[in-house]
Protein backbone atom coordinates (compact mmCIF):
# COMPACT_ATOMS: atom_id res chain seq x y z
CA UNK A 1 0.00 0.00 0.00
CA UNK A 2 1.32 3.26 -1.21
CA UNK A 3 0.01 6.16 0.60
CA UNK A 4 0.60 10.15 -0.55
CA UNK A 5 -0.50 13.54 0.35
CA UNK A 6 -1.93 15.39 -2.52
CA UNK A 7 -3.40 18.86 -2.60
CA UNK A 8 -5.70 19.95 -4.61
CA UNK A 9 -6.25 23.91 -5.68
CA UNK A 10 -9.00 23.15 -7.48
CA UNK A 11 -11.09 21.02 -5.33
CA UNK A 12 -10.30 23.44 -2.94
CA UNK A 13 -11.58 26.46 -4.49
CA UNK A 14 -15.33 24.17 -4.79
CA UNK A 15 -15.06 23.51 -1.38
CA UNK A 16 -14.81 27.18 0.12
CA UNK A 17 -17.26 28.07 -2.04
CA UNK A 18 -19.84 25.75 -1.20
CA UNK A 19 -19.24 26.25 2.79
CA UNK A 20 -19.35 29.87 2.51
CA UNK A 21 -23.04 29.78 0.49
CA UNK A 22 -24.44 26.77 2.41
CA UNK A 23 -24.68 12.09 -20.34
CA UNK A 24 -17.27 -0.31 -29.54
CA UNK A 25 -15.87 2.47 -26.79
CA UNK A 26 -14.72 4.27 -29.42
CA UNK A 27 -17.53 6.83 -29.45
CA UNK A 28 -17.11 10.74 -28.36
CA UNK A 29 -17.29 11.30 -24.50
CA UNK A 30 -20.44 9.98 -22.84
CA UNK A 31 -19.97 9.41 -19.46
CA UNK A 32 -23.52 7.46 -18.96
CA UNK A 33 -24.84 6.81 -15.52
CA UNK A 34 -22.88 8.34 -12.51
CA UNK A 35 -20.97 6.42 -10.74
CA UNK A 36 -22.71 8.46 -7.46
CA UNK A 37 -24.70 12.03 -7.90
CA UNK A 38 -25.78 13.51 -4.36
CA UNK A 39 -29.56 13.38 -4.74
CA UNK A 40 -29.63 17.21 -2.93
CA UNK A 41 -28.25 18.70 -6.15
CA UNK A 42 -28.29 19.01 -9.50
CA UNK A 43 -26.30 15.99 -11.57
CA UNK A 44 -25.00 18.54 -14.76
CA UNK A 45 -25.02 15.73 -17.04
CA UNK A 46 -29.28 14.86 -16.65
CA UNK A 47 -29.86 18.19 -15.58
CA UNK A 48 -31.96 17.28 -12.43
CA UNK A 49 -31.35 15.76 -9.06
CA UNK A 50 -29.11 13.39 -8.77
CA UNK A 51 -30.56 9.64 -7.17
CA UNK A 52 -27.88 9.43 -4.34
CA UNK A 53 -27.49 6.32 -5.45
CA UNK A 54 -24.41 4.32 -5.66
CA UNK A 55 -24.73 2.80 -9.05
CA UNK A 56 -24.37 -0.97 -9.83
CA UNK A 57 -20.81 -1.54 -11.93
CA UNK A 58 -21.47 -3.67 -15.17
CA UNK A 59 -18.54 -4.47 -17.28
CA UNK A 60 -17.54 -0.98 -19.11
CA UNK A 61 -15.29 -0.84 -22.41
CA UNK A 62 -12.59 1.05 -23.14
CA UNK A 63 -10.77 1.40 -26.54
CA UNK A 64 -7.19 -0.31 -26.14
CA UNK A 65 -4.81 -1.21 -23.22
CA UNK A 66 -2.90 2.02 -23.25
CA UNK A 67 -4.96 4.98 -23.11
CA UNK A 68 -4.21 6.46 -19.88
CA UNK A 69 -0.41 5.61 -20.79
CA UNK A 70 -0.52 7.99 -23.93
CA UNK A 71 -1.61 10.41 -21.92
CA UNK A 72 0.89 10.92 -20.10
CA UNK A 73 2.87 12.10 -22.83
CA UNK A 74 3.83 15.67 -23.01
CA UNK A 75 4.36 15.36 -26.47
CA UNK A 76 1.80 13.94 -27.93
CA UNK A 77 -0.90 13.50 -25.39
CA UNK A 78 -3.93 10.91 -26.19
CA UNK A 79 -7.01 10.05 -28.08
CA UNK A 80 -9.65 10.96 -26.10
CA UNK A 81 -11.61 7.92 -27.45
CA UNK A 82 -9.14 5.58 -26.15
CA UNK A 83 -9.94 6.54 -22.57
CA UNK A 84 -13.50 6.00 -20.41
CA UNK A 85 -14.86 8.85 -19.01
CA UNK A 86 -17.08 8.31 -16.03
CA UNK A 87 -18.32 11.08 -13.11
CA UNK A 88 -19.87 11.75 -9.87
CA UNK A 89 -20.77 14.59 -7.96
CA UNK A 90 -20.56 15.34 -4.47
CA UNK A 91 -22.74 17.82 -2.31
CA UNK A 92 -19.93 18.11 0.10
CA UNK A 93 -16.75 16.83 1.35
CA UNK A 94 -15.91 13.32 0.87
CA UNK A 95 -14.31 10.48 1.01
CA UNK A 96 -14.09 8.10 -2.24
CA UNK A 97 -12.59 5.23 -2.72
CA UNK A 98 -13.00 2.99 -5.74
CA UNK A 99 -11.01 -0.19 -7.11
CA UNK A 100 -10.76 -0.40 -11.02
CA UNK A 101 -10.74 -4.14 -12.66
CA UNK A 102 -9.54 -5.12 -15.56
CA UNK A 103 -12.07 -8.34 -16.47
CA UNK A 104 -11.45 -9.34 -19.76
CA UNK A 105 -15.10 -10.28 -20.11
CA UNK A 106 -15.11 -10.58 -23.85
CA UNK A 107 -11.58 -12.14 -24.52
CA UNK A 108 -9.72 -8.99 -26.07
CA UNK A 109 -7.23 -8.67 -23.55
CA UNK A 110 -6.64 -8.31 -20.28
CA UNK A 111 -7.26 -4.27 -19.29
CA UNK A 112 -4.14 -3.14 -16.98
CA UNK A 113 -5.98 0.23 -15.81
CA UNK A 114 -4.78 3.89 -15.20
CA UNK A 115 -6.93 6.40 -13.95
CA UNK A 116 -7.02 10.21 -13.28
CA UNK A 117 -9.52 12.48 -11.66
CA UNK A 118 -10.80 15.83 -12.52
CA UNK A 119 -12.78 18.80 -11.76
CA UNK A 120 -15.60 19.37 -13.92
CA UNK A 121 -17.12 17.25 -16.44
CA UNK A 122 -16.36 17.60 -20.99
CA UNK A 123 -19.66 18.67 -22.51
CA UNK A 124 -21.91 16.14 -23.93
CA UNK A 125 -20.15 14.10 -27.84
CA UNK A 126 -16.78 16.32 -26.87
CA UNK A 127 -14.07 15.37 -28.69
CA UNK A 128 -10.69 16.06 -30.06
CA UNK A 129 -11.76 17.01 -33.49
CA UNK A 130 -14.29 19.49 -33.11
CA UNK A 131 -14.23 21.95 -35.51
CA UNK A 132 -16.52 24.82 -33.25
CA UNK A 133 -16.70 27.45 -31.87
CA UNK A 134 -13.75 29.48 -33.73
CA UNK A 135 -12.91 31.11 -30.47
CA UNK A 136 -11.85 27.56 -28.91
CA UNK A 137 -9.99 27.01 -32.52
CA UNK A 138 -7.92 30.06 -31.94
CA UNK A 139 -6.25 28.24 -28.91
CA UNK A 140 -5.22 25.07 -30.44
CA UNK A 141 -2.16 24.08 -32.10
CA UNK A 142 -3.45 21.03 -34.08
CA UNK A 143 -2.68 17.19 -35.27
CA UNK A 144 -0.08 15.41 -36.36
CA UNK A 145 -0.25 14.20 -40.16
CA UNK A 146 -0.99 10.77 -39.06
CA UNK A 147 -3.54 11.76 -35.95
CA UNK A 148 -7.36 10.73 -37.07
CA UNK A 149 -7.91 14.74 -36.42
CA UNK A 150 -5.67 16.05 -38.94
CA UNK A 151 -8.64 17.28 -41.09
CA UNK A 152 -9.34 19.92 -38.02
CA UNK A 153 -5.88 21.59 -38.80
CA UNK A 154 -7.42 23.62 -41.20
CA UNK A 155 -10.63 24.99 -39.39
CA UNK A 156 -7.70 25.55 -36.62
CA UNK A 157 -5.45 27.18 -39.13
CA UNK A 158 -8.62 29.39 -40.56
CA UNK A 159 -9.48 30.14 -36.82
CA UNK A 160 -6.56 32.12 -36.28
CA UNK A 161 -4.88 29.09 -34.43
CA UNK A 162 -1.35 27.39 -34.80
CA UNK A 163 -1.25 23.95 -37.09
CA UNK A 164 1.67 23.88 -38.49
CA UNK A 165 4.05 22.26 -35.71
CA UNK A 166 2.22 19.76 -33.59
CA UNK A 167 2.73 15.63 -32.59
CA UNK A 168 -0.61 15.99 -30.98
CA UNK A 169 -2.27 12.36 -31.12
CA UNK A 170 -5.45 13.75 -29.69
CA UNK A 171 -6.40 16.64 -26.87
CA UNK A 172 -6.75 14.30 -23.80
CA UNK A 173 -3.96 14.62 -21.10
CA UNK A 174 -3.94 12.51 -18.17
CA UNK A 175 -1.13 14.43 -16.13
CA UNK A 176 -2.26 17.99 -16.72
CA UNK A 177 -5.53 20.34 -17.56
CA UNK A 178 -7.32 20.26 -20.91
CA UNK A 179 -9.90 21.35 -22.99
CA UNK A 180 -12.26 20.06 -24.99
CA UNK A 181 -15.76 21.51 -27.37
CA UNK A 182 -18.33 19.58 -28.87
CA UNK A 183 -19.68 20.61 -32.34
CA UNK A 184 -22.91 18.02 -32.18
CA UNK A 185 -26.29 18.36 -30.69
CA UNK A 186 -28.27 20.93 -28.70
CA UNK A 187 -25.04 21.90 -26.80
CA UNK A 188 -22.56 22.26 -30.06
CA UNK A 189 -20.19 24.67 -29.26
CA UNK A 190 -19.69 24.27 -25.65
CA UNK A 191 -16.05 24.43 -24.69
CA UNK A 192 -14.98 23.22 -21.03
CA UNK A 193 -11.69 22.74 -19.64
CA UNK A 194 -10.82 19.51 -17.17
CA UNK A 195 -8.73 20.61 -14.10
CA UNK A 196 -6.51 18.11 -12.67
CA UNK A 197 -6.48 17.37 -9.34
CA UNK A 198 -3.15 15.60 -9.14
CA UNK A 199 -4.92 12.69 -8.92
CA UNK A 200 -4.25 9.37 -10.90
CA UNK A 201 -2.64 5.65 -10.19
CA UNK A 202 -1.82 3.10 -12.62
CA UNK A 203 -0.95 -0.71 -12.81
CA UNK A 204 1.01 -1.84 -15.77
CA UNK A 205 1.34 -5.42 -15.50
CA UNK A 206 -1.69 -6.55 -13.07
CA UNK A 207 -5.34 -6.18 -13.97
CA UNK A 208 -6.62 -3.56 -10.46
CA UNK A 209 -5.68 -0.81 -9.19
CA UNK A 210 -7.23 1.41 -6.70
CA UNK A 211 -7.51 4.96 -5.25
CA UNK A 212 -8.50 6.47 -1.45
CA UNK A 213 -9.31 10.20 -1.48
CA UNK A 214 -11.34 13.05 0.25
CA UNK A 215 -12.32 15.68 -2.40
CA UNK A 216 -14.68 18.91 -1.78
CA UNK A 217 -17.79 19.24 -3.27
CA UNK A 218 -18.03 19.61 -6.97
CA UNK A 219 -18.31 17.47 -9.89
CA UNK A 220 -15.47 14.81 -10.82
CA UNK A 221 -14.45 13.07 -14.10
CA UNK A 222 -12.73 9.92 -13.61
CA UNK A 223 -11.19 9.23 -16.79
CA UNK A 224 -9.80 5.72 -16.93
CA UNK A 225 -7.09 3.89 -19.85
CA UNK A 226 -4.81 1.42 -21.00
CA UNK A 227 -0.72 1.45 -18.71
CA UNK A 228 0.80 -0.89 -20.98
CA UNK A 229 3.53 0.21 -22.17
CA UNK A 230 4.37 -2.26 -24.65
CA UNK A 231 0.89 -2.08 -26.31
CA UNK A 232 1.26 1.68 -26.37
CA UNK A 233 4.79 1.33 -28.37
CA UNK A 234 2.42 -0.95 -30.91
CA UNK A 235 -0.70 1.27 -31.02
CA UNK A 236 1.65 4.02 -31.71
CA UNK A 237 3.41 2.71 -34.33
CA UNK A 238 0.42 0.98 -35.94
CA UNK A 239 -1.11 4.59 -35.63
CA UNK A 240 1.41 6.58 -37.01
CA UNK A 241 2.02 3.71 -40.36
CA UNK A 242 -1.55 3.65 -40.89
CA UNK A 243 -2.44 7.17 -40.48
CA UNK A 244 -4.43 5.93 -37.49
CA UNK A 245 -6.17 3.44 -39.55
CA UNK A 246 -7.06 5.88 -42.81
CA UNK A 247 -4.41 3.63 -44.88
CA UNK A 248 -5.43 0.42 -45.73
CA UNK A 249 -3.07 -2.88 -45.07
CA UNK A 250 -1.63 -4.36 -42.41
CA UNK A 251 -0.98 -1.33 -40.25
CA UNK A 252 -4.24 -0.46 -40.79
CA UNK A 253 -5.44 -4.12 -39.45
CA UNK A 254 -3.09 -3.91 -36.70
CA UNK A 255 -4.31 -0.69 -35.50
CA UNK A 256 -8.06 -1.79 -35.58
CA UNK A 257 -6.95 -4.61 -33.54
CA UNK A 258 -5.16 -2.58 -30.92
CA UNK A 259 -7.91 -1.07 -30.29
CA UNK A 260 -10.08 -3.73 -29.59
CA UNK A 261 -12.60 -3.01 -26.57
CA UNK A 262 -10.74 -4.27 -23.00
CA UNK A 263 -13.47 -4.57 -20.33
CA UNK A 264 -13.38 -3.48 -16.69
CA UNK A 265 -15.77 -2.99 -13.50
CA UNK A 266 -15.47 -0.26 -10.73
CA UNK A 267 -16.26 -0.76 -7.50
CA UNK A 268 -17.40 2.79 -5.84
CA UNK A 269 -18.00 4.36 -2.91
CA UNK A 270 -18.80 7.60 -0.96
CA UNK A 271 -18.51 8.44 2.77
CA UNK A 272 -19.54 12.24 3.66
CA UNK A 273 -17.16 13.69 5.86
CA UNK A 274 -18.66 14.91 8.82
CA UNK A 275 -19.23 19.01 8.83
CA UNK A 276 -17.14 20.23 11.43
CA UNK A 277 -13.93 17.88 10.13
CA UNK A 278 -15.19 18.94 6.42
CA UNK A 279 -14.73 22.94 7.54
CA UNK A 280 -11.24 22.17 8.98
CA UNK A 281 -10.29 20.62 6.27
CA UNK A 282 -11.18 22.43 3.48
CA UNK A 283 -12.78 25.76 5.11
CA UNK A 284 -9.50 27.00 6.63
CA UNK A 285 -7.83 27.29 3.26
CA UNK A 286 -4.86 26.03 5.36
CA UNK A 287 -4.86 21.86 4.20
CA UNK A 288 -6.78 22.23 1.48
CA UNK A 289 -7.71 18.77 0.13
CA UNK A 290 -6.00 15.89 1.25
CA UNK A 291 -5.71 12.81 -0.37
CA UNK A 292 -4.85 9.27 0.57
CA UNK A 293 -4.19 7.28 -2.36
CA UNK A 294 -4.00 3.99 -2.52
CA UNK A 295 -3.22 1.77 -4.73
CA UNK A 296 -3.66 -2.58 -4.78
CA UNK A 297 -1.86 -4.64 -7.40
CA UNK A 298 -3.12 -7.89 -8.17
CA UNK A 299 -1.74 -10.07 -11.25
Amino acid sequence: MNRSIVRSAAALVGAVGLFLSVGQATAHVNYGSSLYSDSSIIDPVTGVNGTGILNATPDRTVSSNAGWLAGQDNTTWANSHDNRFLYFNLAQASTIDFTITGTNTNGNGLLNPGFSIFSNIAPAAAHDGSTIPASFLATQTGFADWSSFVGTNAAITAAGGDSTQTDHWGLYRSNADFTMSNDTGVTAGTVKTLTYTGLSESNASGNSVSGNYTLGPGVYSLVVGGANATDLAALLSDAQASNSGATPGAAATAYANDRLARTFNIAFNVTPVPLPAAVWLFGSGVVGVIAFARRRISV
